[in-house]
């Protein structure tokens, strides 16, 4: 009981405050600055570093941007989708305020602006380029990204949402429900977070696009019924991929050959040949 009052009084004070679900961010700083990096000023009033990791191909298949999850920064999760790069595709990766080199602190509206200021880059981009754009959004990602999206909606040919949720009460519900006396404790999420910027509430307003919706099977961290619930309410041409023998998020990388070739031939398959048609004098503009 005394655990009770006392996580009763932290929410008290965090709603307050107005800066409950900052509980859910767990930013690291970039130990050097990486001299490749460039600024991008976000309609949060902060300064989001970000990195463009140029095609190794002089011929470009396609934009990739992603958005990363609620821990580390864009140097140490960049693994999601740089390999990329060496299959034709330009990938922009990012941090959001207070991750990283970016300044700021990370909260909900702060980090819901930033993710509307990279889809307005991302429309100036595919504007002066003419490539086809593609989201690849991980974990908390996909939930920071469904929600800017469905209120600022911009052209994108594909979106691969991996390991993700839509509601952040029900995610920290289900992690409650994990620890010692977890299903005694676990309406707590219901005080302790909010879903003023969540996704769950705006699913029926995406924009319908190519979306292939990936989780592993084992996830211990996001159940794939939450990743289940998303397809579901995807419209138009979808795809979900389960996942054998990995943990959270790390289908995509490189532990996992098999499952980058097949994202690869989604890739492939989710492109208009026009697009590819244009796409062969663009190198240019990365260099």
């Amino acid at each position: 009981m005394k655990i009770a009052v006392v996580l009763l009084i932290i929410a008290s004070s965090l709603l307050v405050q107005g800066c409950a679900n900052s509980l859910f961010y767990y930013p690291s700083k970039a130990t050097e600055l990486n001299p490749n990096i460039r600024w991008m000023h976000s309609t949060s009033g902060n300064e989001i570093a970000y990195l463009w990791l140029p095609s190794v191909r002089k011929s470009s298949k396609g934009l990739v941007i992603h958005f990363h999850g609620n821990n580390g920064h864009m140097e140490t999760t960049r693994e999601k989708v740089d390999w990329l790069a060496e299959h034709g595709y330009h990938v922009l990766v990012f941090d959001y305020s207070g991750f990283g080199h970016s300044s700021g602190e990370p909260n909900d509206r702060s980090i819901y602006r930033d993710a509307i200021s990279i889809l307005e880059y991302t429309a100036q981009l595919h504007s002066i380029t003419g490539l086809p754009v593609f989201i690849v959004a991980t974990s908390t990602g996909g939930n920071i990204f469904l929600r800017a999206w469905a209120d600022h909606p911009v052209t994108i040919e594909g979106m691969i949402i991996d390991s993700s949720f839509t509601s952040y009460v029900e995610e920290a519900e289900f992690m409650l429900k994990k620890g010692p006396w977890g299903k005694v404790y676990s309406w707590l999420a219901h005080l302790l977070m909010r879903d003023d910027y969540a996704a769950k509430s705006v699913m029926n307003r995406l924009a319908n696009t190519k979306a292939l919706v990936i989780h592993c099977v084992s996830d211990r961290v996001v159940p794939i019924e939450s990743g289940e619930g998303i397809y579901t309410q995807l419209d138009g041409d979808k795809r979900f991929w389960r996942i054998e023998g990995c943990s959270h998020a790390r289908a995509m990388t490189r532990e996992f050959p098999e499952t980058q070739l097949r994202v690869l031939n989604w890739l492939e398959e989710a492109t208009p040949a026009t697009e590819v048609a244009r796409s062969q004098t663009d190198f240019w503009l990365f260099d």
